[in-house]
């Protein structure tokens, strides 16, 4: 997909857009993380509790720091200097200004750095992390490609970002920033 046509995307992911994407794990559903709409379509679509927080994407801290507990950034920041073989998804304490729909309304939210192309470009133009939630109805497997996305959710999502293949069949471990435990391996 041309930059100028995720660039088109981008401002359309701001105004609400619900968008199925691929990620550095596996294909996603994603959207601005300030747009209640959005998110309420997304839950609707995968029949998804709200009580089930959502993960965002971004290729950089900065766009997350808004939601994440400010006396929480150093702590992050040293472990992300960790590296990891796998991509991993922190649970951190989420900052007050952090929606309720994002948190699943806990008081932690999910957050992941990425290299995905396609979600840099999002999230430059944006300036904004992109909500990231498997691309299936709760409790089935994810889509795998654009082509599937395309067969299972083109009447429910306004865009899809054609792109790679995922060739990870599975979800990001997820961690425990406060205690390092292994949520999701």
């Amino acid at each position: 997909m041309s930059p100028w046509r995720l660039r088109q995307i981008a401002r359309k992911v701001n105004r609400g857009a619900l968008i199925a994407y691929p990620t550095d794990t596996i294909w996603g559903f994603g959207c601005s993380p300030e747009s209640a709409g959005a998110i309420k379509r997304l839950q609707r679509l995968k029949r998804r509790s709200a009580n089930k927080g959502l993960i965002l994407l971004s290729p950089k801290l900065d766009f997350l720091k808004p939601f994440i507990d400010s006396s929480k950034h150093h702590q992050l920041e040293s472990q992300l200097k960790t590296e990891t073989e796998k991509p991993v998804t922190w649970i951190i304490k989420a900052s007050h200004y952090c929606p309720l729909w994002l948190t699943g309304y806990s008081d932690t939210i999910a957050i992941r750095l990425t290299q995905a192309p396609q979600v840099k470009l999002i999230c430059q133009i944006t300036q904004l992390p992109l909500i990231s939630t498997s691309a299936n109805i709760t409790s089935r497997k994810p889509v795998r490609s654009s082509l599937q996305a395309h067969k299972h959710f083109q009447n429910n999502v306004d865009y899809i970002i054609e792109g790679f293949d995922t060739g990870c069949s599975q979800a990001s471990q997820i961690r425990d920033l406060e205690t390092g435990e292994i949520l999701r391996a």
